[in-house]
């Protein structure tokens, strides 16, 4: 029987990082961080994590993804919010996000 992989993130960390103190959306935060770390283990596999586990800028990557995409529920159709100016829309992609994961231009260079 081999040993469960460890979550990128876990439904305390996100709250931790969104300053969520109540428990009136755990179920929600729960689907998304079940969500995120399927997508981070697809992403980065799970063979050399299940040993050591995950690097810290992956698990931190992962928590603010997972923060993302929990607030991206009160924008469903891409606004922000609106402002004397129009609409501020949600960016298309999180350079922060991106780097801490190694995704898009912060992938590290591969041969073959």
């Amino acid at each position: 029987m081999t040993a469960p992989i460890p979550a990128a993130c876990t439904v305390p960390a996100v709250k931790a990082h969104l300053r969520v103190t109540d428990t009136a959306d755990d179920d929600l935060i729960t689907d998304v961080v079940g969500a995120v770390n399927a997508l981070v283990a697809l992403w980065f596999g799970t063979a050399a994590i299940a040993a050591g586990g995950w690097p810290a800028n992956q698990e931190q990557g992962a928590v603010m993804l997972a923060a993302r995409v929990y607030r991206r529920r009160n924008s469903p159709s891409g606004v922000e919010s609106l402002g004397e100016l129009g609409p501020v829309y949600v960016s298309r992609n999180d350079p922060d996000i991106a780097a801490l994961l190694g995704l898009g231009a912060y992938e590290r260079p591969t041969v073959g």
